[in-house]
């Protein structure tokens, strides 16, 4: 329990550390950090995230020339979780935040769980969105989720933490990397950062069963048909965690949407930083992003 305890007051310090900023809007407090100089892109974070998993996430798929615009969606961090909150309403506080930053239009690029609050703020301000952009998004079609009491007992800072120090095969296979993929050196690097920056889970505890039993399961209903903005999808072959029948399908449903198929990388779509990337820069600039 001393590893523990070292490991977790370790994490906590370096949150506190890190750089962010508050705004308070009718649906209450929004934290968010920013990194880069350039035309606007609101990175909307995943599963078990925050401001900090938002721009640690963002690195490796925007590249420079961006302004990274990463907030803590409801119930993460020191953002609030409104009582009975939505989706939509999620939406409409990044247009608060915007507001709040000067910023009248802005490509939007949800990852995993921050999925739906994206397409929602697509659908719900059009004008206001110059890309939209889903990586391994939760999207209509096949999913699943834990029973909600186990969900519970599951997500806490002591057992996300022993499955990390004594099953880390099974703690990755959780975090979304596909049996038998073997990460270069720097990818390592990259998987372990990722799996310090989720610690702290207690204060992303909310935020975390929100998405799991609301948000998730909102986008089941989304009319994807109506969505008016530009749209790239990418979706590995292999994510078990965002299933790819799931992104061919809201692909064909999105008018003139793109899909970026990877054929290995699983949910952290390993192994395709660079393609990503570059298609990524290739969508903005084509979407007029500003």
């Amino acid at each position: 329990m001393t590893r523990y305890r070292i490991d977790i007051d370790a994490a906590r310090r370096r949150l506190a550390a890190r750089e962010h900023h508050t705004i308070q809007t009718p649906y209450g407090a929004v934290q968010y950090a920013e990194r880069g100089q350039g035309p606007p892109v609101l990175f909307s974070h995943p599963l078990v995230g925050g401001f900090d998993v938002g721009l640690g996430c963002a690195e490796p798929w925007i590249g420079d020339g961006f302004r990274v615009i990463a907030p803590s969606r409801f119930g993460y961090l020191g953002s609030s979780l409104p009582q009975g909150a939505m989706p939509a309403d999620q939406a409409d506080t990044y247009a608060l935040l915007l507001d709040a930053l000067g910023i009248e239009r802005a490509a939007m690029v949800g990852f995993s769980a921050g999925g739906p609050s994206v397409i929602q703020f697509a659908l719900r301000h059009p004008d206001r969105t110059s890309g939209l952009i889903l990586l391994g998004s939760a999207l209509p079609g096949k999913a699943g989720r834990p029973p909600r009491p186990v969900a519970q007992l599951l997500f806490t800072d002591l057992v996300f933490w022993t499955l990390k120090a004594y099953l880390p095969t099974l703690f990755l296979r959780c975090l979304g990397m596909p049996k038998g993929f073997a990460p270069t050196p720097e990818q390592w690097t990259g998987i372990l950062e990722s799996e310090e920056s989720l610690f702290p889970i207690r204060p992303r505890k909310h935020g975390l069963l929100f998405d799991q039993y609301v948000s998730n399961p909102d986008v089941q209903g989304y009319p994807l048909e109506q969505i008016s903005v530009p749209t790239l999808i990418v979706n590995a072959r292999d994510d078990g965690l965002s299933a790819f029948e799931n992104a061919a399908s809201a692909a064909e449903r999105i008018p003139g949407a793109e899909l970026l198929a990877i054929d290995h990388g699983g949910h952290m779509l390993l192994g395709s930083e660079g393609l990503i990337v570059r298609e990524v820069a290739r969508f903005l600039a084509g979407s007029r992003v500003g």
